[in-house]
Formats: C-alpha cells, sequence, structure tokens
C-alpha cells in the first residue's frame, strides 16, 4: 500500500535531492574558500608592491640627499678655491687688476652665452627642416597611395 502511493519513490527522489544539495553545497563552500583564497593572495601583493614602492621611494629620495650632498661639497670646494685665488692676486696685483679679471669673467660669460643662443638656433632651423622633409615625405607617400594606387 505505501508503494501504491509512491511514497518510497518519494523517499528515494528526496535522499538523492538531499544529496546532490549537500553535494551542490560542498562545491559551493569550495569555490567560496578558493575565492577567498585568491583575494587573501590578491591583497598580499599588493601589499608587498606596495611596501617595495614606499622602499624605492625611500631609497630615491636618500640618494637624492646624497647627491644633493656631493654637490655641495663641490660647489663648496670651488667657492673657496675661487675666495683664495681672490685674495692672492688681490695681494700680488691689487684691486684695480681684480676688478679687470671679473670683466673678463664677465665678457667670457657672455660669449658662452651668446654661443649656447647660437647653437640653439641653429639647432631649432635644423628641426624645422626636418620637419618639412617629414611633411614632403608623407605628401609624396599619400600622392603615390591615392593618386597613382601604387602602395
Amino acid at each position: 500500500m505505501a508503494d501504491d502511493l509512491g511514497l518510497l519513490a518519494g523517499a528515494k527522489g528526496l535522499s538523492e535531492g538531499i544529496a546532490t544539495g549537500r553535494k551542490a553545497g560542498q562545491e559551493i563552500g569550495k569555490n567560496i574558500e578558493d575565492a577567498q583564497k585568491e583575494g587573501i593572495e590578491l591583497a598580499r601583493q599588493k601589499t608587498l608592491d606596495h611596501i617595495r614602492q614606499r622602499k624605492e621611494a625611500e631609497f630615491k629620495k636618500q640618494r637624492a640627499i646624497f647627491k644633493a650632498l656631493d654637490e655641495y661639497k663641490q660647489r663648496k670646494v670651488i667657492t673657496d678655491e675661487e675666495h683664495r685665488l681672490k685674495v692672492d692676486f688681490i695681494k700680488k696685483y691689487g684691486t684695480k687688476e681684480w676688478e679687470q679679471v671679473l670683466r673678463i669673467k664677465t665678457d667670457i660669460e657672455k660669449l658662452e652665452r651668446e654661443d649656447k643662443e647660437f647653437f640653439n638656433t641653429e639647432l631649432k632651423k635644423v628641426r624645422q627642416v626636418q620637419w618639412y622633409c617629414f611633411l614632403a615625405a608623407l605628401l609624396v607617400t599619400l600622392w603615390l597611395k591615392f593618386i597613382l594606387g601604387v602602395i
């Protein structure tokens, strides 16, 4: 009689459904755990990258300080040497002669500045000619492509 009502088949179906649900739940749980592990690994990697970037920035900052100190020392040596030369020169030749040295220095600096300006002007002209050459090459290429259909 119980078999006539389909209770056995229903119980068996219910049991299989529960087993299937449990397996599906286990797989979902495993997928969630895997996603959590990947998230933790990603966060760990990002943290390590952040620490590395911070250390690199600190290293660059320290390196810049050392460069600045070296530059200061070099400039200090030059300034001290110039002062010593000035004192020795004035003792030997006098203040008027030192003023003449300073005028010569100013003239030399002016000539160097003019040479640099001349170079920059010539470099600008060369770049302008290069631009015109590139433009001409582009026009010839387009002419060959669209008018003649060569390329």
